[in-house]
């Protein structure tokens, strides 16, 4: 279990020394293609928020890692497409702990692919957490990203509703939301000498399916596809949750 664990996390440290694969905005970032490039950076924001529709519980505790994956850019999406840039994805930390009244909270960051992203939510469950099989659960789920690259920044905030039944050992979830987008330029680039300031902003659907497995007691991993904007991505987290 530790061992699973560990190679996980090591996996998202190894990240920052892949190359950048948003590397290609300062040749072929124009301020028409900059609303598809924002879509595809808020699919990856929007992953791993959830994975199930239980809450914590007042005192619980979750910490470990997500990944979101993204298959193809948008087609048109220009500027990753033009860098070579085929699946794409984004791995980061995340630690989450249960309130009163059905709230959790988490955090979530990562330093990769020459930017920071910094973030976090909330989540409401709307039924008493319970492990009891098959019984239905409902949470609410709201999070927020600030994102510092050297060549642009950008907002994100989501929400989902999330639906799961299961037993102990496995629990498939379905989840339905949106995420917003804001996006701002802070360099000119080869394509376009006027760039510098110029924004976009998104607003798009999100629709997850996923599967989340508890080999151990206190282990759980969980995959799910995505469907985001009419793209297909999917997403994956290894985690100890109490």
């Amino acid at each position: 279990m530790k061992s699973l664990l560990f190679v996980f996390l090591s996996l998202l440290a190894a990240a920052p020394a892949r190359a950048d694969v948003f590397g290609g905005f300062t040749q072929f970032a124009t301020q028409g293609n900059l609303k598809p490039f924002a879509r595809d950076l808020a699919d990856l924001l929007g992953s791993g928020t959830f994975q199930s529709g239980r809450p914590l519980g007042f005192s619980g505790f979750d910490a470990g890692g997500r990944a979101g994956v993204q298959f193809s850019p948008d087609k048109n999406d220009a500027i990753l497409r033009n860098h070579g840039v085929h699946a794409f994805w984004l791995p980061w930390a995340q630690a989450e702990i249960g309130m009163p009244k059905g709230i959790d909270g988490f955090i979530r960051g990562v330093s990769d692919q020459g930017f920071t992203i910094a973030g976090g939510g909330l989540r409401y469950g709307f039924r008493n957490a319970s492990d009891k099989p098959w019984e239905p659960q409902l949470l609410l789920v709201g999070v927020a990203h600030s994102v510092v690259h050297q060549y642009f920044s950008a907002t994100h905030a989501g929400g989902s509703l999330v639906y799961s039944m299961g037993t102990a050992f496995f629990t498939p979830y379905l989840g339905a939301g949106f995420d917003h987008m804001r996006l701002v330029a802070r360099s000119a680039s080869a394509a376009d000498a006027a760039l510098n300031g110029a924004a976009a902003n998104t607003f798009e659907s999100r629709f997850t399916a996923g599967m989340r497995l508890r080999p151990w007691t206190f282990v759980y991993i969980n995959a799910a596809y995505i469907l985001a904007h009419g793209n297909s991505g999917a997403e994956a987290g290894l985690g100890v949750r109490f």
